[in-house]
């Protein structure tokens, strides 16, 4: 007994791996418009997590000695200040008549926003140290990885494992069920809510499973196994925000890497491309003309067209918005320009604290690379940055924060950067590992008779 309770007072407190784990699954695994249904399109299982994360960062912060990193963070800083943006705008938005729909989706809005918070503060504070933050990483390739295999078994055959799911007291907040087609070819979602956002999140996912492939020390097989699905299954998402996505990750990944594996990378990239053209005839091709033909393409016609009108809504309130979440379609229209978006209904306040958040993620990222002398962590740093810069990138070509799962899982990302900046600032001598439980040797007390 006494062993016992040493081994459960050495255990470190504050690591958050296992909720974040639990929060990946609920992100990945289920469909994201499956939500509880008077939380409305904020109300998705992960989201609800997310919410809940926030009091649970909070409670940690309170109790001495909970593990809860304290002090000055980067992407702490940089979350805030963007949070602090979208509550300044929607505090404005609220002083003027809003229709009734318009202000329930700004109230949509910040529960969104508090999701977003509670899981960046949750990572970045309360992994414990470098091995649960790997530990994490892996298993967020793993399940983009199972999505991604979803994705080719709907491309291959028109059907989706995630109209499968039922699960009791969610409700269907949108029908994606329909298998939209670019070409003669379906465009895959798997458990995304839009092949665009599927293709942008295994684009931001493939540095991280490369990543972990070239690291693994054991299951390779998996790992790589991984890497092909998602390098695969992004293409067939037909969507130029992923192939922008994947062409700016590997200049990036390209950048960091050693001599050695830039001459694999180049060597095996053709070979890739031509078992693509003949395993999917057709596909490469199609690919190729939603660059050269975007002057005929009729879908950027009609996003060229919306932007005609874009400076209308900007100028009714220029600096703080008309609140964050209220530019909805079914009053107005879809704009498929996340910083466009932002301006109208955060202004360029909340147009600069976006901008602000993707460069302190991407600039801290490196930092934590250059910091490191872990030939393993400063691979993750790069990785890290690679995925920020997609998000970023996408960001321009689709209205990002309306996704649940590309939402999250940026995020997430920005809070594994903050918990590497914070691991890569410790000390040489420093422990990563608790120490070791001392034996606890019974002691007898010899009572006289």
């Amino acid at each position: 007994m006494g062993r016992r309770l040493a081994r459960r007072m050495a255990k470190p407190r504050g690591d958050a791996r296992g909720l974040l784990v639990g929060y990946a699954v609920l992100l990945f695994m289920l469909p994201a418009q499956l939500i509880f249904g008077p939380l409305g399109a904020s109300g998705t299982p992960a989201g609800v997590v997310g919410i809940g994360f926030v009091f649970y960062w909070l409670m940690m912060r309170l109790i001495p000695d909970s593990g809860t990193a304290v002090g000055l963070q980067p992407i702490r800083v940089a979350v805030g200040l963007f949070c602090a943006a979208i509550l300044v705008a929607y505090a404005y938005g609220t002083l003027h008549p809003l229709p009734p729909d318009q202000l329930s989706a700004a109230d949509r809005g910040l529960l969104s926003m508090l999701s977003w918070l509670g899981v960046t503060l949750v990572t970045a504070d309360m992994l414990r140290d470098w091995f649960s933050l790997r530990r994490l990483v892996r298993v967020i390739v793993l399940l983009v990885g199972i999505i991604a295999a979803m994705g080719l078994l709907q491309f291959a055959s028109g059907f989706n494992l995630a109209d499968l799911y039922h699960i009791p007291g969610l409700k269907v907040n949108y029908d994606v069920a329909v298998v939209t087609e670019r070409s003669d070819f379906r465009r895959v979602a798997a458990t995304a809510s839009h092949p665009i956002e599927f293709g942008v999140v295994l684009a931001m996912a493939l540095p991280l499973a490369l990543h972990v492939a070239f690291h693994a020390q054991t299951r390779k097989w998996l790992w790589w196994g991984c890497v092909l699905m998602i390098a695969v299954a992004s293409p067939m998402s037909l969507s130029r925000s992923a192939i922008l996505g994947l062409f700016v990750a590997f200049i990036v990944l390209f950048a960091g890497w050693p001599t050695s594996r830039r001459l694999g990378v180049l060597l095996v990239m053709p070979v890739f491309i031509v078992v693509l053209r003949f395993a999917v005839p057709g596909l490469v091709g199609t690919i190729k003309s939603l660059f050269t033909g975007l002057s005929k393409d009729p879908s950027i016609q009609g996003r060229t067209d919306d932007y005609k009108v874009v400076g209308q809504f900007i100028d009714q309130s220029p600096w703080f918005g008309r609140g964050f979440g209220t530019f909805i379609p079914k009053d107005f229209f879809t704009l498929d320009n996340q910083y466009l978006g932002i301006i109208i209904e955060c202004g360029y306040i909340g147009l600069a604290a976006l901008i602000l958040l993707f460069l302190t993620g991407f600039v801290t990222a490196r930092g934590a690379r250059i910091r490191s002398t872990d030939p393993e962590q400063r691979d993750l740093a790069q990785s890290l940055a690679a995925s920020t810069l997609v998000a970023g990138l996408g960001y321009v070509t689709f209205d990002g924060l309306g996704f649940p799962m590309v939402t999250g899982l940026l995020f997430l990302l920005l809070g594994c950067i903050g918990a590497l900046w914070r691991i890569s600032r410790r000390r040489p001598d420093e422990p990563v590992e608790p120490p070791a439980a001392p034996a606890v040797t019974p002691v007898r007390v010899m009572v006289p008779r």
